[in-house]
């Protein structure tokens, strides 16, 4: 129970960083103070440094507190929960691949013609994170691993409310059009027709690395969080560092001007 509540305080820390500084008053101040990339690298710097200890916290003591989950002792629950994560993962990674052409991008923030994967949700990293935490979290082996995912769901739930309402702020009635006619759980706004999907537009090379890489994690699934989950916080740090690296660099190559 003390790890779980000490995984929690972690997410705390967290979490609680990563919207903070991205709030509009303080971001504001920041940007003023060191500029949009100077911004950025304190901001990945906190972020990455919390959720690296966040991490190794939960590599150390994912055993603590052991308990079956329910949902992991009956097979077709946890074959259609695997299958989540696959969905999930795919999404990710296809974000990832397309995230400087988003409205969100790092040093890009602009509004789009809703295409490919934004029809099916307009927050595919988040939702695609959410996803796969879900799946996990109910198939949690421990009290500290529940709490790992759950607040991994916690996080992209507030992290794209916040998003959006930023957004909404900064480009206005475009912005909120765009939110009016996407959703941010997948296939709600195809569902409720504010959508129609375009298979021709979607990302399908990002789906398939997502499923690839998804049946190669399974195989290591028992040593992800080895070496005190060094290996967890190495991918997430390149990625991050990659992905807002793309992004300036494209915005470079088109010419815009940088945020005041």
């Amino acid at each position: 129970m003390q790890e779980g509540l000490t995984t929690a305080l972690l997410w705390v820390a967290f979490g609680g960083s990563h919207i903070g500084l991205a709030t509009a008053p303080i971001r504001k101040r920041l940007v003023r103070a060191l500029g949009e990339p100077g911004y950025v690298v304190l901001y990945s710097a906190v972020a990455l440094g919390t959720f690296a200890a966040l991490t190794r916290y939960v590599a150390l003591h994912r055993f603590a507190d052991a308990r079956v989950p329910l949902m992991a002792s009956i097979p077709p629950v946890r074959g259609a929960l695997l299958v989540l994560c696959v969905f999930g993962f795919s999404l990710f990674i296809a974000a990832v691949f397309g995230y400087p052409r988003a409205p969100m991008a790092v040093f890009r923030h602009r509004v789009v013609q809703v295409r490919g994967i934004q029809q099916i949700t307009r927050h595919p990293f988040f939702s695609g994170i959410a996803l796969w935490a879900a799946a996990h979290a109910l198939l949690a082996p421990s009290s500290v691993s529940f709490v790992y995912f759950a607040g991994l769901i916690a996080l992209c739930l507030l992290g794209a409310i916040h998003q959006d309402q930023r957004l909404i702020a900064e480009l206005g009635e475009p912005y909120r059009s765009y939110v009016a006619a996407t959703s941010f759980w997948p296939l709600v706004a195809v569902v409720t027709k504010r959508q129609k999907i375009d298979w021709l537009e979607q990302p399908w090379i990002g789906y398939a690395v997502g499923v690839v890489a998804s049946l190669g994690l399974y195989e290591v699934h028992d040593h992800i969080f080895d070496r005190d989950g060094l290996y967890v916080i190495g991918v997430v740090s390149l990625g991050s560092i990659l992905a807002i690296t793309n992004s300036r660099m494209r915005r470079a190559k088109a010419g815009e001007a940088p945020d005041v």
